[in-house]
């Protein structure tokens, strides 16, 4: 019940933050409709294949962290299933998720063990977050703080310290003697030798050096895939804006949309793009239409995700499409 309720709740926020939107251009909509009149579809073609080109980098990234514990994954199969997850994640108001989605069809079809399965896709997201922070940090460099107010950069800097502390927490628990409030909690007494297990299989990737290197590499890659899919929106619509802007933009509204209030940061993405690109001085309605021509994009390939699970789950019945 609890869980239906917290759904409900997400759908709700997702809505809300896409009305408020909708709200804040209502006066708009005929500018909105003469910029996607002339909408370049060669060039929007193009930036939803480079995006669909990025989430298909998740399978390489997440590929060779699976590899750092030996279990080499036929990449069609990773590929397959990151889809899926990716339906998962941005159209079912479920409590699955698509990373839950993913580690029980590693579990279930490839007899990939659940704490080398789940510390995976952990360093998957630690690595995806940290390669989006060192992008944001390029883009400081790069003069694009410039454009933000005070608060925006001290909100900002104040995230960046949240997840450094959230991250040194994860590797370093006994350093906050986390170990002993764990002890003094009889709940957690069973499940205190998985945790631990499972926090020895995640720091055993310090040892794995060159394995997070690669990794890291394709999550650059990937988010670079991403950030270019947005360049190329922009010349379809005729924003003008430069790369270094989008550069900033892209992996601000994806860290914002991390944030686990709504379906897939659905309404939370759209509402920080808008915010980024109207401060690199692009009008609220392009930038509104951008940010929901982002969405659609995603959600293509949210449904073509669905389309493989049905094929896979309903018509054929397979283990993967191996």
């Amino acid at each position: 019940m609890k869980k239906k309720l917290f759904n409900l709740l997400r759908i709700f926020i997702s809505l809300a933050f896409l009305s408020l939107l909708i709200y804040r251009n209502k006066g708009n909509f005929s500018a909105i409709l003469d910029t996607l009149k002339n909408i370049d579809i060669q060039l929007l073609v193009i930036a939803l294949i480079l995006y669909s080109a990025g989430i298909s980098f998740i399978v390489l990234r997440w590929g060779i962290l699976l590899a750092a514990h030996g279990y080499q994954i036929f990449k069609p199969f990773l590929w397959q299933s990151a889809f899926i997850g990716w339906f998962f994640n941005m159209l079912l108001p479920t409590s699955i998720g698509g990373d839950f989605y993913r580690v029980y069809d590693l579990y279930k079809n490839k007899k990939v063990p659940m704490n080398e399965n789940i510390s995976a896709v952990v360093m998957e997201r630690i690595i995806g977050a940290i390669s989006g922070i060192i992008l944001l940090a390029i883009s400081y460099f790069l003069g694009m703080f410039e454009y933000l107010d005070r608060n925006a950069v001290m909100g900002l800097f104040s995230a960046f310290g949240a997840i450094l502390v959230f991250f040194t927490v994860l590797f370093f628990p006994r350093f906050f003697r986390i170990d002993i409030v764990l002890r003094k909690f009889r709940i957690f007494s069973k499940i205190r030798p998985k945790l631990k297990e499972f926090h020895d299989i995640l720091i055993s990737y310090k040892n794995k050096i060159k394995y997070l290197a690669v990794s890291f590499f394709f999550s650059l890659s990937l988010q670079v895939l991403f950030i270019t899919s947005f360049f190329f929106l922009n010349l379809s619509l005729g924003l003008g804006m430069k790369y270094r802007m989008l550069l900033f933009a892209q992996p601000f509204s994806s860290l914002a949309s991390a944030v686990p209030i709504t379906i897939g940061g659905m309404g939370i993405r759209e509402n920080a793009l808008v915010y980024a690109i109207e401060n690199f001085g692009i009008d609220r309605a392009d930038a509104t239409l951008f940010s929901f021509i982002v969405l659609s994009i995603i959600l293509f390939n949210a449904l073509a995700g669905g389309l493989i699970y049905l094929f896979k789950n309903v018509f054929y019945r397979s283990r993967g499409l191996i």
